[in-house]
């Protein structure tokens, strides 16, 4: 197993306005520093780096001429941090999570509904453990595993009774959120042969913190290396790696070439 990933990205971002200088701005959620070491980031002078919670982005913002080219091309390794903690040490009571912190989390939305009718008696479990290992168990036997061309949300998910890891964890983010548990949803890349995107959640225990469940590949409580992340959704649901607002003013015409990065194994630092 190497000790990190070496990552690089190459988009184009080709516009075109109908007279005038456009004012346009570009949004790119970029490799946080949370669960893994971030170095050796090679980025375009044009963009800035911000940072919001977890999160880090690039942002670029200004005025340009009537057409042209955005080039992002940019380059970094990522050290994973590995961490586990099984179900059988134990994950603390639900009814120890802090009572403000569980309502935060509570909000329902169009992929995270909280009207899911779950009639099985694990659900007012208040050990965290049997809850999670419960819902795993609940949403393996609910959902045949199938590669989805559009993400369908946890209800629409249950119906059709397939899905892939974003259907898997929407369902857990349901139910934990219904339950009074903090969860949240990442984003990234797991590799196995080649990457592959993917989506997985992690749940607040009182006793060891953001903890792993991603129920799409049977890892419970286990951040290894293969996991890249990109993107931490706390509160909403459907947020874009990829966002672009134009101003006010000529009517701007533009394609983003986003490729999928090149993500090849490096040795330790």
């Amino acid at each position: 197993m190497p000790c990190g990933w070496h990552i690089y990205h190459r988009e184009r971002f080709t516009y075109r306005a109908n007279s005038g200088s456009p004012q346009i701005q570009l949004k790119v959620y970029h490799y946080p520093e949370y669960r893994q070491k971030v170095a050796g980031e090679r980025l375009p002078s044009s963009f800035r780096v911000k940072k919001k919670g977890q999160n880090r982005f690039l942002v670029f913002n200004g005025k340009v001429a009537s057409k042209g080219i955005i080039s992002l091309e940019r380059e970094l390794q990522v050290f994973p941090e590995e961490r586990k903690v099984s179900l059988k040490e134990g994950w603390g009571m639900i009814s120890d999570i802090d009572r403000g912190l569980a309502a935060k989390y509570r909000q329902a939305s169009r992929f995270w509904p909280d009207t899911i009718d779950v009639e099985e008696g694990w659900f007012e479990s208040d050990d965290l453990s049997e809850w999670v290992a419960s819902a795993w168990r609940y949403i393996r036997k609910r959902i045949e595993p199938e590669d989805q061309e559009r993400r369908w949300g946890a209800e629409e998910a249950l119906k059709r009774g397939i899905g892939d890891c974003d259907e898997f964890t929407d369902i857990f983010m349901s139910l934990a959120r219904m339950r009074g548990i903090p969860c949240r949803r990442i984003t990234g890349f797991f590799m196995k042969e080649k990457p592959e995107r993917h989506a997985w959640a992690e749940v607040l225990s009182p006793i060891h913190g953001w903890l792993t469940a991603d129920i799409a590949l049977n890892n419970i409580g286990s951040h290894t290396r293969n996991y890249i992340v990109l993107k931490v959704e706390e509160f909403n649901p459907a947020i874009s790696d990829y966002s672009v607002r134009i101003g006010a003013g000529p009517k701007v015409h533009y394609e983003w070439d986003i490729p999928d990065p090149q993500i090849e194994p490096t040795d330790c630092e």
